[in-house]
């Protein structure tokens, strides 16, 4: 009777021992993966307002340009004189003068790479800092397949953008932001300004929080990156495709937050977002390494483990002690009546 109850009593401790610690890390390891979501999705939102913010302003930098009177009187002069004695004549120079420091200090003061006037024609009157088609036909000259022309038909109608593409000329790359430009309402043209990329990559690069690991991407709905990737020493902006279960979602025009693999192969805790701006249907992703996210789930997962064997080679050794013991008291009793047993043989 004693055996059982010290068995029974052992392997309750055992198990005690055991589910206690082990319901304990699952608690923990759902508050560490709660925890890092929690923080990938306050940066992801973050993130998001920083973008549209961003790309906001040079939507209304362009806007509030292109209604400028100032504007529309440079579009006037340099169009005429541009028609009348071409680009290098000297008087079209004079007047070009005249509004080339107001320009430059858009340029300077708010980080574009250019500044394009565009007659309603076609013709490109006007470049803060000369470009190849300056001076040409965007409608049919060589450069009639250029983003710049894409860009001019489009702000013909109304506020527009076109993507980002690689601009030798500034060693980055660049995209538009166009608009029309009315006197009275008469059309004279568009205006255009040019951003580079490192303004957004500035913004991308701010990877405070995310630990060795951690990263912030844009993808454009062509599957490829508008964002350089923290794990390549190469650019990887409109170079890198990108297909993942969270990019889908996103574009499919869900908010949320999966284990996924990434895009490089690697489990990954991601927090992604459609951008839902008007004008760029991007997809926001912010994410961590699982591995190093739950790394101090690995150590708890190590130390349990650890202290599980610890406990069943006590417990173990312990039941096996006591059964031996009781073994032997019961092997004595045998003993002490066998002498008993042979005196009743003998006499019968």
């Amino acid at each position: 009777m004693g055996k059982k109850i010290t068995v029974a009593i052992s392997i309750a401790l055992l198990t005690f021992f055991l589910i206690v610690p082990f319901l304990s890390y699952s608690s923990y390891k759902r508050a560490i993966k709660d925890n890092y979501f929690n923080h990938l999705v306050t940066t992801r939102d973050l993130l998001k307002l920083q973008i549209w913010n961003y790309f906001n302003e040079r939507y209304g930098d362009i806007d509030v340009l292109s209604r400028d009177p100032v504007i529309a009187k440079g579009f006037t002069r340099l169009s005429g004189a541009f028609h009348a004695y071409g680009l290098e004549n000297q008087q079209f120079q004079k007047i070009k003068s005249i509004y080339q420091p107001l320009m430059e200090y858009y340029v300077s003061a708010y980080g574009y790479a250019n500044i394009f006037f565009v007659d309603k024609d076609g013709s490109v009157i006007y470049s803060a800092l000369k470009e190849d088609f300056s001076g040409t036909d965007l409608f049919v000259g060589g450069f009639k397949e250029h983003r710049i022309a894409n860009m001019f038909k489009i702000a013909l109608e109304d506020v527009g953008f076109e993507d980002y593409f690689w601009n030798d000329k500034i060693n980055d790359f660049t995209a538009y932001f166009g608009a029309p430009v009315f006197e009275a309402e008469s059309l004279l043209g568009v205006i255009v300004i040019e951003i580079p990329f490192a303004h957004l990559d500035t913004i991308l690069t701010q990877r405070a929080g995310l630990g060795q690991t951690g990263e912030m991407y844009l993808v454009g709905d062509d599957g490829f990156m508008r964002s350089n990737s923290r794990f390549s020493v190469t650019p990887t902006i409109l170079q890198k495709e990108v297909n993942t279960e969270a990019t889908r979602e996103a574009f499919d025009g869900y908010v949320g937050t999966k284990i996924i693999d990434d895009y490089r192969g690697v489990s990954v805790l991601s927090a992604y977002t459609p951008l839902n701006l008007n004008f760029i249907n991007w997809a926001l992703l912010v994410e961590i390494d699982e591995a190093e996210a739950f790394a101090p789930v690995h150590i708890v997962e190590n130390k349990l483990t650890i202290i599980a064997s610890i406990i069943c080679a006590i417990v173990g050794g312990y039941i096996y002690l006591t059964y031996r013991a009781h073994k032997k008291e019961e092997e004595q009793e045998t003993d002490i009546l066998n002498p008993e047993e042979q005196e009743e043989q003998s006499v019968s």
